[in-house]
């Protein structure tokens, strides 16, 4: 046995011996690769929120850096279909709206903002009457609304709203592109003239001289319309025919005016 073992050593060397005279080149020793490294996950950078920032009992700011400008908004404010009572007042027999004070509201969009009721009331389940000389509508109902950005977005929230657009503005072409958008193309820029804002623009518009009844620019009502050349930014809105936020209910003073005021183009 022991014999055997000396005999396969000696093989061995022997075979090793060969194969060194041969000059074949010997086995590549393996080469280990190194562990994959795995790769940072991606840095996920995003523009800050909107926020609703409270100045006081008041007032709230709302800020967009997104959308680039700021403006204050009242707390609350009365709206016309606020709430609304069951009345058999003069032979009555319906829900009616009446004027109820109620959170306001800030709804962000792609390029605009909603400025409305956060809430409201609806009449519903209508039957009419006749009533002299023609019917008279009765509601059986009344529905509570929590307002939203789909219902203002498709006009169906029957609350008044501030609807401010935000546009990128590089020339006077700019500035008549958003007017074709937001107030039809019969309306043209007049010119534009300084605001109490430094370094802010009013954008004037002017409409086809046609009567009302014909006209395709109806500016029969109030706007806003806000151009900082240096940011290359613009902002309009329609503020209406009267005060949209009511501050209180035996004068009717609102809102409008110090919102309007309080507008700012961020940097």
């Amino acid at each position: 046995m022991r014999c055997d073992i000396r005999l396969a050593a000696a093989f061995a060397l022997t075979l090793v011996a060969l194969l060194a005279c041969s000059g074949l080149p010997a086995a590549p020793t393996p080469t280990l690769k190194p562990a994959a490294e795995t790769p940072a996950p991606p840095t996920v950078t995003s523009e800050p929120e909107a926020s609703l920032v409270p100045i006081d009992a008041t007032w709230s700011e709302y800020v967009s850096p997104r959308l680039g400008f700021s403006i204050r908004v009242p707390n609350a404010a009365y709206f016309g279909n606020g709430d609304c009572v069951w009345t058999e007042a003069d032979g009555d027999h319906s829900y009616r709206p009446v004027m109820a004070e109620v959170p306001v509201a800030v709804f962000e969009d792609v390029d605009r903002v909603y400025i409305t009721a956060a809430a409201y009331t609806e009449l519903t389940l209508p039957t009419e009457e006749p009533a002299g000389a023609g019917v008279r509508t009765f509601f059986a109902g009344c529905e509570p609304i929590t307002n939203s950005l789909e219902l203002v977005r498709t006009q169906e929230s029957i609350i008044p709203v501030w609807e401010i657009v935000i546009r990128e503005i590089g020339s006077d072409a700019d500035l008549e592109s958003l007017i074709d958008e937001v107030y039809g193309e019969a309306c043209r820029l007049e010119g534009t003239t300084e605001s109490d804002t430094p370094g802010v623009l009013r954008v004037q518009m002017q409409g086809d001289g046609l009567p009302p009844e014909t006209t395709a620019c109806w500016l029969n009502f109030m706007y806003v319309f806000l151009y900082d050349p240096a940011l290359q930014r613009a902002a309009t809105w329609g503020s209406g025919q009267s005060i949209y936020f009511i501050r209180e209910t035996t004068t009717y003073a609102g809102y409008d005016a110090e919102m309007i005021e309080s507008f700012r183009f961020l940097p």
